[in-house]
């Protein structure tokens, strides 16, 4: 009895739906029992399209042939291996190199060279005859809308899509359990001025599961491509967006189960409005529009705070923290509350105010910047560090110009040889490329030994004029030098308890080298009121 495995694929949710996985299963497990072979393993990629050669069932099938846990593999027919035929023959021939017998059922593959001729022949033009029909579905999809018929079978949230029956086209009906969901969204917004993440709130306080259910809560993506359709107001459209390939995908490197999964928006004039039931009113809507751009122009969070430790703040949970605003109130949060909003996070680290922790940081900064001993003590330590990397320099650039002497040398005994005629001039001139490429490299070695030797010690005379200079510098500072001092001298901060926080950064003492100071900073009071200040 053959030991076999089995590969299985479906690309559509639809199909998954319709389970065509288990229609090929048992296509393939009756071939088995006719033909006595046993399938030991099986392989399915659901929702993978067949454009793509990276699947994770694919990749393990492909690593599973070092095992030889089987003798051969099945396919219902080729297509379910892939679309391409240039894929299909690159996995056939791979299977087949190592001893691995390749079966379709619908079609088997030829076992000579003319027959495989044929087969990649007429697999061209079945892809060839794939694209065509693919044009004519898509030209017969704008045909269709163009013409008032709705495209598709998956309706917005508030709608339910009747299919087709008989020489009624399928169409929207209003599905009146979700259409009141999508009017409380935007009485929220339009009546009570609700921004998009208090909608998310208040959906979650009141129980209401998002669209389909996938999700524990609304995201506020979602309450926003809500907000701005127009089929709530009896206009749907077509032809809005085409799929591309990702220009800057998020999963570099893992799998990617289509091969066009971003969308691109096509001008306006390419859309194709059709008429739908309507579930708002036109003013409703368009006071929705209207509350959003006040709540982006006038709302308490676009009254923006220069966070100026943006990006340097992280919470004691690891994660960073972000800046928040609350009642004209300024916070770094952890990130865990925002992303996770409104579910409760595991993070049990309280907010930072902060404009006390962008003051505190400043205060101490300008105290490290104005006092000449520290920044002496800096740069003794660090010429200190440079000495002992110039000793260490030292020694092997003995190492390297030994190294040159002994390419000399054999450039001289090459040299030699040649002359007495016991190599040939290619062989020379081979020999001689060789010995000048390492020579090359040897000597720019060298000199970046020497440069770091000369230039890499900071002289200590001038610090005090140097700090003088800073600090005249900042006495008519602006909110923008401001900002760009404390994000080029802190590195990180780490804050758990409020009263606390870790800071390391660095005082850019060479072009070259930085020195890494920890400072820890405390309020000098039990608790903090909102809006005080309090430096160290």
């Amino acid at each position: 009895m053959k030991r076999l495995a089995a590969y299985c694929r479906v690309s559509t949710d639809r199909q998954k739906e319709e389970e065509t996985i288990g229609v090929q299963k048992g296509f393939i497990r009756e071939w088995a029992e006719k033909n006595n072979a046993q399938i030991v393993e099986w392989y399915m990629d659901d929702g993978w399209s067949g454009e793509l050669l990276a699947r994770p069932e694919l990749d393990r099938l492909r690593d599973d042939v070092r095992k030889e846990l089987w003798e051969g593999v099945v396919f219902l027919d080729r297509d379910r291996l892939a679309r391409k035929l240039s894929l299909q023959e690159l996995i056939i021939d791979e299977l087949r190199d190592k001893n691995i017998e390749v079966i379709f059922l619908n079609e088997p593959l030829a076992e000579n060279p003319e027959g495989r001729i044929m087969q990649q022949i007429k697999g061209v033009f079945a892809e060839y005859e794939r694209a065509k029909i693919t044009e004519r579905m898509r030209r017969g999809r704008i045909h269709k809308a163009k013409s008032g018929k709705i495209v598709g079978n998956e309706a917005p949230y508030g709608y339910t899509y009747v299919l087709k029956s008989g020489d009624q086209d399928g169409y929207y009906v209003i599905n009146e359990a979700e259409a009141e969901i999508v009017r409380l969204i935007f009485h929220l917004v339009a009546d009570k001025g609700y921004s998009m993440y208090r909608v998310v709130q208040e959906l979650y306080a009141l129980g209401i599961p998002p669209a389909k259910n996938k999700n524990e809560y609304w995201r506020k993506s979602v309450i926003e491509r809500l907000l701005n359709r127009k089929d709530y107001i009896g206009i749907a459209h077509y032809n809005k967006a085409t799929a591309v390939v990702p220009t800057h995908p998020q999963n570099i490197g893992g799998y990617k189960k289509i091969k066009k999964s971003s969308r691109r928006a096509k001008p306006k004039d390419e859309w194709i409005a059709i008429p739908v039931p309507a579930i708002i009113s036109e003013e409703l809507f368009e006071k929705a529009h209207k509350q959003l751009r006040d709540n982006f122009l006038y709302g308490k969070r676009n009254k923006t705070y220069s966070y100026f430790l943006s990006g340097k703040v992280y919470c004691g949970c690891g994660s960073k923290r972000v800046g928040d605003g609350v009642n004209g109130h300024y916070y770094y949060r952890c990130s865990q509350r925002i992303y996770k909003f409104p579910v409760a996070t595991k993070c049990k680290f309280e907010g930072v105010n902060a404009e006390v922790l962008d003051e505190m940081v400043w205060t101490k900064l300008l105290k490290l910047l104005s006092n000449p001993e520290v920044i002496k003590g800096q740069i003794t330590r660090y010429n200190n560090k440079q000495k002992r990397v110039n000793e260490v320099s030292g020694k092997g650039l003995v190492g390297l110009q030994k190294a040159l002497e002994a390419l000399k040398e054999e450039e001289n005994r090459y040299t030699k040889a040649y002359g007495s005629e016991l190599i040939t001039f290619e062989r020379y001139e081979a020999l001689m490329k060789e010995v000048k490429s390492k020579k090359a490299v040897i000597e720019a070695e060298a000199k970046d030994v020497l440069v770091m030797e000369q230039e890499y010690l900071i002289n200590i005379d001038d610090v005090e004029a140097v700090c003088k200079e800073i600090m005249e510098d900042l006495q008519d500072i602006t909110e923008e030098k401001k900002r760009n001092y404390m994000r080029n001298l802190v590195k990180s901060i780490y804050v758990k308890e409020r009263r606390t926080a870790l800071v390391n950064g660095c005082i850019p003492l060479h072009t070259q080298a930085q020195n890494i100071q920890d400072e820890y900073k405390r309020r000098n009071n039990r608790t903090a009121k909102c809006r005080e200040k309090y430096t160290l």
